[in-house]
């Protein structure tokens, strides 16, 4: 949670960051490629098979650790973590260091399965594989094309390090020291000791699952073996990218705005607006409450008449209604003169310091500025030459601070964040719309180039929400026996209106 983060500066630091010394390990990058033969195997043969091969392995491969252990016992024994040694560990490198008969031995228990040959071939198509001349000569076969598909489904089933058979694999590594001696165990762990020795068949998974990931982190190889990344980059090389959204192409839904509800509202603002006039020649409280409204109107409108209600400029429109709501409730809370002309004196300055910079363009200026009229907005309650320009904020604060202060954080924190990263680009934003996920296993989930962009989820009764929102606290400010109408959204076809 937000409360658990600690703020250092300008950043929020999570818990686990917190920790001193702390380094990142990834499975995915650099430690489920030492052990590609068991991946493979996962990815071909069913879990029961899978699973009694690795305790055969564990079972043969054993003898290669105790043997170490009795040629290097006093070397060990002076060395602190040496339970943790990278030795005991049957990936690639230490196949590719064992004697031609300790491999064969090792190779006999998948070889012996009917699919262990073709479970093994992808192997063969990685020339940068530890010991790769000694596979290809063990297993007397030609890869194919089709090998990759296969290599590529294997790697997808262990992507994620929680996965069934990743924890499997995990499961195998920290066997092996175990039952060799190189790991040991207080007497008081006897029962967590009988867990690992029959998983998956005794214990809670909830809790033996995640103590093999654990344990299984202490023994990976540090640094990571170089040849991994020449696998990553053979496997981005030889296969191409899979697009998922290779058949998506632009969708247009039409707006469950109730049009007619829409127009009501906006009438009978109009309508109270002319009712509440005043006769003075500038009245900021009037014009901006009712300006405020009605420009929310107008953003609601454009979003359900041009159909923008899953597009990008939807969710920046609905950035823009948030902004109002917070903003006019925070002058009605206020409610004084001062905020209110102070609201609309910014907002001239503004008009003033756009227009001002516009004098200094050189050539054609943008075709979307009517200089006119940002030139008549700067003069038309004093002359710009009078008008101040105030380069801070009218309320000298920030919008989650009026937020606060008004009651409104929580429209806050549902509308503001995320839609402000469309309005500003920020890489989530462009991340969300315009990439996908590659398929291809291989190619670590990098992203993709949508065909088109995506689609996101309808900010429309959002959006109605809030302008609901904006017309309730104007009619505080200017109450009237006759209700402003609310917006609503259409029923659904099939659906009855329970209004």
């Amino acid at each position: 949670m937000l409360d658990n983060h600690e703020r250092i500066g300008t950043k929020l630091i999570p818990p686990l960051a917190q920790i001193p010394m702390a380094k990142s390990s990834s499975w995915l990058d650099h430690h489920m490629p030492e052990m590609l033969w068991a991946v493979l195997l996962t990815g071909t043969l069913n879990r029961i098979q899978y699973l009694n091969c690795f305790r055969e392995i564990a079972a043969i491969c054993r003898e290669w650790f105790l043997r170490i252990e009795a040629a290097k016992n006093s070397e060990l024994e002076n060395k602190s973590g040496a339970a943790h040694n990278f030795t005991v560990i049957v990936d690639h490198i230490k196949l590719a260091e064992v004697s031609d008969e300790e491999f064969n031995k090792f190779l006999s228990v998948v070889l012996a399965h009917p699919m262990g040959c073709v479970a093994l071939r992808p192997l063969l198509l990685l020339d940068c594989l530890p010991g790769y001349d000694r596979w290809r000569h063990a297993l007397q076969v030609e890869p194919s094309n089709d090998d990759w598909s296969i290599l590529a489904r294997s790697v997808g089933g262990v992507i994620d390090h929680q996965s069934e058979a990743s924890t499997d694999i995990r499961w195998f590594k920290l066997i092996l020291p175990i039952i060799s001696g190189r790991m040991r165990f207080p007497e008081s762990e006897a029962e967590r000791l009988d867990e690992l020795r029959l998983f998956p068949d005794k214990g809670d998974m909830r809790s033996v699952r995640p103590f093999i990931r654990s344990g299984e982190m202490v023994l990976r190889r540090n640094p990571p073996s170089p040849w991994v990344e020449a696998f990553w980059t053979l496997a981005m090389n030889k296969t191409g990218c899979v697009d998922p959204s290779k058949d998506d192409g632009y969708t247009f839904s039409d707006t469950e705005i109730n049009s007619t509800a829409l127009y009501a509202a906006r009438d009978a603002v109009a309508e109270r607006f002319h009712s509440n006039a005043s006769p003075l020649r500038i009245d900021p409280r009037l014009d901006s409450a009712f300006g405020l409204t009605l420009y929310g109107l107008s953003i609601l409108e454009e979003i359900g008449m041009h159909r923008m209600q899953t597009r990008i400029v939807g969710a920046i429109a609905l950035r823009a209604l948030a902004e109002v709501c917070i903003t006019l409730r925070y002058l009605a809370h206020i409610d004084s003169p001062s905020m209110w002309h102070s609201y609309r004196v910014y907002g001239a300055g503004q008009a003033k310091l756009a227009f001002l910079k516009l004098q200094q363009i050189q050539g054609d200026l943008p075709t979307f500025i009517d200089e006119d009229a940002i030139h008549g907005i700067a003069n038309e309650d004093v002359w710009q030459e009078f008008l101040n320009i105030d380069v801070g904020h009218w309320a000298n604060s920030n919008l989650r601070k009026l937020a606060s202060e008004c009651g409104a954080k929580e429209t806050y924190d549902r509308y503001y964040d995320w839609s402000s990263s469309y309005i500003h680009g920020n890489w989530a934003a462009v991340r969300d719309t315009n990439f996908v996920t590659c398929h291809n296993a291989l190619h670590r989930l990098h992203r993709i180039p949508r065909i088109a962009h995506r689609s996101l989820h309808t900010v429309e009764p959002d959006c109605v929400e809030l302008v609901n929102e904006v017309i309730s606290t104007l009619e505080n400010l200017y109450p009237s026996a006759e209700p402003i109408p609310r917006l609503s959204l259409r029923p659904l076809q099939g659906t009855a209106d329970a209004g």
